[in-house]
């Protein structure tokens, strides 16, 4: 797939987590907390429960959720959220989205060198699954002349307005690739982020108003990460986490902002105080309402880019 990498991948989530560098795969960091994998982990075949479903089960636990009471506001809503689709048990929809760019020299991409978009025409990106979309203002036609007559790609098909090119027969790292006046799409799957952009597949809010509620908790910062169930760090234990998230004001911040939905608000003990207060250095001051915890605090200073 086309790869779009920071040399300092990782953009600090959490003690440990790193938000995938939006620029990049994952095929090569060892994963980006998309893989909903079975095992001990609380995935589907684990042993592990939550109100006597899996606890990896997203879509038996979403079925079992009461109705918010929240519903978005497309016309108002920031645009990224409009790209994120729904794919149920296929993976733990973690999403990452940065407005504060790495500096041109940070990434290695064949995009960049055919396409010379990065970073003057690129306003922020957003990764999914397997793929990214870089959102900014673009000229489609002069860029689907460039990727045809680039050594590098073949534009081979058309998708919901947009050009379609894959990697030459020699360019195994290049394509595919998207490319509209309002966005790049990368990697496998570009099918996905498009049809939620046009309303022709479910987008992950209209699915969930859970994930609203924990979008529309968390602040408007240029940073944003969101996924289901709990972290992927030792520090948490904790499988009654239904989805969470976390903002942070730019790329190697001092403080963040973190939030947590849980399927019970008996859920949330002590115990699990505790456990969440981990992820922070310093926990500056934690609420819960209902079933939703939320904290500010300062990010580790261990938790290095690349972790």
């Amino acid at each position: 797939m086309t790869e779009w990498t920071t040399t300092r991948r990782g953009l600090v989530v959490a003690a440990g987590v790193g938000l995938a560098g939006c620029l990049g795969s994952s095929d090569d960091d060892g994963g980006n907390g998309n893989s909903n994998e079975n095992g001990d982990d609380g995935t589907e075949d684990s042993t592990e429960r939550v109100n006597g479903v899996p606890a990896g089960d997203i879509e038996a636990r979403r079925e079992q959720m009461p109705d918010p009471g929240i519903a978005v506001d497309w016309s108002n809503a920031r645009e990224f959220r409009a790209w994120l689709f729904d794919d149920g048990n296929e993976s733990n929809g973690r999403f990452d989205y940065t407005a504060d760019l790495p500096p041109a020299e940070d990434v290695n991409s064949p995009v960049i060198e055919v396409l010379d978009v990065y970073p003057d025409q690129v306003d922020a990106l957003v990764s999914q699954g397997t793929t990214q979309v870089v959102l900014g203002q673009f000229d489609a036609d002069a860029l689907e002349t460039r990727l045809a007559e680039s050594d590098r790609y073949e534009v081979t098909d058309e998708y919901g307005g947009y050009a379609v090119a894959d990697g030459a027969d020699d360019e195994p790292s290049a394509g595919p690739i998207a490319v509209g006046d309002d966005a790049l799409v990368l990697g496998s799957g570009y099918e996905n982020p498009i049809d939620a952009r046009h309303g022709d597949r479910d987008r992950l809010e209209d699915v969930d108003p859970w994930m609203t509620h924990l979008l529309e908790t968390l602040p408007e910062e240029p940073l944003v990460t969101g996924e289901y169930l709990e972290p992927l760090v030792d520090a948490v234990d904790v499988p009654e986490i239904y989805c969470w998230g976390v903002s942070m004001p730019g790329r190697g911040p001092e403080t963040a902002t973190w939030a947590f939905v849980f399927d019970d608000p008996d859920d949330i003990t002590d115990d699990v105080r505790a456990e969440l207060r981990a992820l922070a250095d310093e926990v500056d001051t934690l609420e819960v309402d209902g079933r939703t915890l939320t904290m500010d605090g300062t990010v580790p200073e261990n938790a290095d880019a690349g972790q």
